[in-house]
């Protein structure tokens, strides 16, 4: 086990000096220590210092069509709303009145003409302005300090992705590649045929080390290797020569169609999407390799595209959402 400096639990919480130096004393390519896993202290950092601060993936744009469309989540205590402008802007709020702090948005999802309060019907416009707030605000009540709370917003290749920092950090490189590789689908025209919710009863570090690796998947997963090989990166040291041979094979077929496959990577490799073939003869990620569904997506004319990942997506499947 690597040795590194950790408080003694019953004497003071971890802060951030603690998580540093923790950081900076463990050993490359081993797991992390067991607090990084189970203390409720260096949760709260990993939620203040990252999904508060980094730009995280939210949902599809196809989810919110039309005009006054929403959807709802949380980012830990952070309730938030994604609403689709009078003009086809996709915008993100606090899903906080400014009166007395309710929830304005109560629905996973939805369609409104307006964004009204529950409590005392404040009422908003879908940019979020404040419109009404009764009477009882007095005459002198400036309803243009009071808008929602708007939340960094982009979209790109028919993702959303959100910031509830103060200052994100630079996501337009990401975004220029995402939106080149995903034109092919389509996904601001696509529907959501089926979704799932899948609670996973663990830290959020192990289902992303699991999500990067499938050197577990023979073991834990073997219908998923019945169309994935456990690897997605040429230069992976498991890859073999017949797998070599057939992503050139795949890449000049994909060269034909105009559909983009080289392996693309940005801010030191934070961000990244490779396209990667199927094993041989596999059409699609389902349990028998054949295709789910007859209509194509996009202008994609061939069912053996493959998979297109991404640190956020799979195509064939993208956040427990079944696309068509």
């Amino acid at each position: 086990m690597n040795k590194v400096h950790v408080k003694n639990f019953e004497s003071a919480p971890l802060n951030r000096e603690d998580v540093t130096k923790m950081l900076k004393e463990r050993l490359p390519d081993y797991s992390l220590e067991q607090p990084f896993y189970n203390d409720p202290d260096l949760f709260r950092i990993d939620m203040e210092e990252i999904f508060a601060k980094e730009w995280l993936f939210a949902g599809l744009t196809c989810e919110i069509p039309k005009k006054g469309n929403f959807i709802t989540l949380d980012i830990g205590d952070n309730p938030v709303t994604i609403v689709r402008g009078n003009n086809g802007e996709v915008n993100a709020f606090h899903n906080v009145c400014r009166h007395r702090g309710s929830k304005i948005c109560l629905k996973h999802r939805g369609k409104t003409a307006k964004l009204v309060c529950p409590y005392h019907q404040w009422t908003y416009e879908l940019d979020g302005s404040l419109i009404y707030a009764g009477s009882e605000m007095g005459e002198d009540f400036d309803k243009k300090k009071f808008p929602m709370k708007k939340i960094h917003c982009r979209t790109a290749g028919g993702y959303i992705f959100i910031s509830l920092a103060d200052n994100p950090p630079p996501i337009d490189e990401f975004l220029d590649d995402l939106s080149h590789y995903l034109e092919p689908y389509d996904l601001e025209n696509a529907k959501v045929a089926v979704e799932s919710v899948m609670m996973e009863k663990a830290n959020w570090k192990l289902v992303i080390e699991n999500n990067r690796e499938c050197y577990h998947c023979e073991g834990s997963h073997p219908e998923l290797l019945g169309s994935l090989q456990a690897w997605d990166d040429t230069e992976d040291p498991m890859v073999t020569p017949d797998f070599l041979a057939q992503v050139a094979e795949k890449q000049a077929h994909w060269d034909e169609c105009e559909v983009p496959h080289l392996h693309k990577s940005a801010y030191n490799n934070r961000n990244r999407i490779v396209r990667m073939p199927l094993k041989e003869g596999v059409h699609a990620m389902t349990m028998t390799g054949e295709v789910a569904c007859k209509k194509l997506m996009g202008r994609i004319s061939s069912p053996d595209m493959a998979r297109c990942g991404s640190c956020t997506c799979q195509i064939h499947g993208i956040m427990g959402k079944v696309i068509t």
